[in-house]
């Protein structure tokens, strides 16, 4: 009989059934059977595509920060006006409920991974992502004489990211007070603010 073949698909299946464990167990209580169960196969199967959980736990972290990144960065692809983009930027940094997997799963290995030596450098690599991002379009703003700024580029796209950090973890914790629609509203009205565009709106 042929050996199963370790394929890009049968892991991003794993690995999308681990951010749904995290979300339904938590870090802490996550195991290689949940994983399994999930995703409809065998614990040997996850064995074979991952040598032990802690190899699963810092793989799941980096393609949900690649996946994270990625998303925004096509969504900005066709887009040329830098309020539109920085809109859709906003829009795609704040999670649409409080049980999205994706962001739960994040926010959980950076508390129970933290400290670690492999964790410092994925969290900084994506937060210099998102930063990278947001200079862009804010200088891209200012070329195009849309965007008057009330600081520093650099100050401004960090304190962007900030934001949308900190909104994640109310959202993801059930805060009803700073809901995902509520915190669009806010980060696009600091927005409006920092750039002095008024006209500044989400696309929907």
């Amino acid at each position: 009989m042929a050996s199963a073949k370790k394929t890009p698909e049968r892991r991003d299946q794993l690995i999308l059934a681990t951010l749904d464990a995290i979300r339904d167990r938590g870090i802490a209580n996550l195991r290689i059977q949940d994983v399994a169960e999930r995703a409809g196969v065998s614990t040997g199967t996850v064995h074979y595509h991952f040598n032990d959980l802690d190899q699963l736990i810092n793989d799941v972290y980096t393609w949900a920060c690649d996946r994270f990144y990625t998303t925004r960065l096509q969504a900005l692809a066709d887009i040329d006006d830098a309020r539109e983009q920085l809109a859709v930027m906003i829009d795609a940094g704040i999670p649409k409920s409080e049980d999205d997997a994706l962001v739960i799963a994040m926010h959980d290995i950076d508390l129970f991974r933290r400290g670690s030596a492999a964790m410092g450098p994925l969290l900084q690599a994506l937060y210099d992502r998102q930063v990278a991002l947001y200079f862009a379009t804010l200088q891209l703003g200012v070329a195009q004489g849309h965007f008057r700024l009330a600081g520093p580029i650099i100050d401004l796209a960090q304190n962007f990211v900030s934001l949308e950090d900190a909104y994640e973890l109310h959202i993801i914790s059930g805060n009803r007070s700073a809901g995902p629609r509520r915190a669009r509203e806010l980060v696009l009205g600091y927005a409006r603010i920092v750039t002095g565009c008024a006209e500044l709106s989400l696309r929907r």
